[in-house]
């Protein structure tokens, strides 16, 4: 998969814009505050149906307008991939190949990226939702049965709390109603989530020691009620309690991941720039399990995940990236100096784009 040019209309800071992509390395640099990180957004946008960091489409048109539009033309398996986002009063729409989609949900899964951002060093440091977000964006883009059951679980879920909020004294029998219809759901959730966190463990372990010139020992455990007992074994036993808490205390809901360094919990136990090297390792990781699970490489897309790295791990990463085949690379940082001086050591090349207050100067 290779994204050959993005068009942005009304699009956060960005009155109209075309960018050209190359195949390899990407770096759009310029100051903070000037656009680079919208550029990214755009594509995760065309790659997911939303952006990744504000929760309402309308927060992404640019101020006074009244819609936004994003096109990018795409490269996937020798043929050509047109996809185009309109937003406008309220309404959401996705074209593919002049197709108007009927349902955008169907759309994920036809480009694969793997996003990272600075503000992802939450997955370490932040609430277990964020580390069961990491395993739905990767499972939901390879498998739409995961997300169809995921979706519907959570349906379920919703309805069961509202349910056990209102009743003081609820119907057992609805319950077990409820439950029943949340079991095949949560038991398909939590078999590919097992499988996920199992086949990307390599991955990541490769990534780290390369990174990190084989300086600490790593690792991830996935946790999960469902790893002891089955669904309705685990609602049954737990009935009592979530009527009391008036919420259901159990489930794939409640799934964690565990990560670990020389150990320890890494949220507790790691540096800044140990935890920034394990975020790293583990979308890499996301990356190559796509590459198996897909019929075409994901685009990885880096927001300013160079900052906290030294430059030795910055070097390994940069090196590690380049041995990718035909894999596209999407970076933005504040310097272009410090990049390009690595990947002129490492012997690779680099399309380098300058971004000035919503403006990107071509390359020549």
């Amino acid at each position: 998969m290779r994204l050959n040019k993005l068009i942005l209309t009304q699009f956060k800071n960005y009155s109209f814009q075309e960018v050209v992509f190359d195949k390899g390395f990407n770096l759009l640099f310029g100051s903070n505050g000037s656009g680079k990180t919208n550029i990214l957004d755009a594509i995760h946008y065309l790659a997911l149906t939303k952006s990744h960091f504000v929760p309402q489409d309308k927060m992404t048109i640019q101020h006074n307008k009244d819609f936004f539009r994003v096109e990018g033309s795409f490269h996937k398996k020798d043929a050509p991939l047109h996809v185009v986002l309109k937003y406008q009063s309220g309404q959401k729409k996705f074209e593919i190949n002049d197709r108007v989609l009927t349902r955008n949900s169907d759309h994920i899964g036809e480009i694969g990226i793997v996003f990272i951002a600075p503000d992802d060093l939450d997955i370490i440091d932040g609430l277990s939702l964020l580390r069961r977000k990491y395993m739905d964006v990767c499972l939901s883009q390879s498998n739409h049965e995961y997300l169809k059951n995921l979706t519907v679980y959570k349906k379920l879920l919703d309805q069961r709390n509202n349910y056990l909020k209102q009743m003081q004294e609820p119907d057992e029998m609805y319950l077990l109603v409820l439950n029943e219809k949340m079991s095949p759901c949560a038991h398909y959730v939590h078999a590919h989530r097992r499988t996920f966190s199992e086949a990307i463990s390599k991955y990541f372990s490769d990534y780290y020691q390369a990174i990190s010139n084989h300086q600490e020992v790593v690792e991830i455990e996935y946790q999960s009620d469902l790893n002891h007992a089955s669904f309705l074994e685990i609602m049954s036993f737990n009935k009592s309690k979530d009527v009391q808490a008036r919420i259901t205390t159990k489930g794939i809901h409640r799934d964690e991941l565990l990560f670990k360094i020389n150990g320890y919990n890494l949220k507790y136990s790691g540096s800044q720039g140990q935890k920034k090297t394990f975020l790293v390792s583990l979308f890499l990781a996301q990356a190559d399990y796509l590459s198996q699970q897909m019929d075409s490489t994901p685009i990885l897309l880096l927001d300013d995940i160079f900052d906290k790295l030294d430059q030795d791990r910055m070097k390994f990463l940069l090196t590690s990236l380049q041995l990718l085949p035909d894999r596209q690379i999407i970076m933005t940082d504040t310097s272009r100096d410090r990049i390009s001086t690595i990947i002129s050591t490492i012997s690779s090349r680099a399309n380098y784009l300058e971004v000035k207050s919503g403006q990107i100067k071509l390359p020549n």
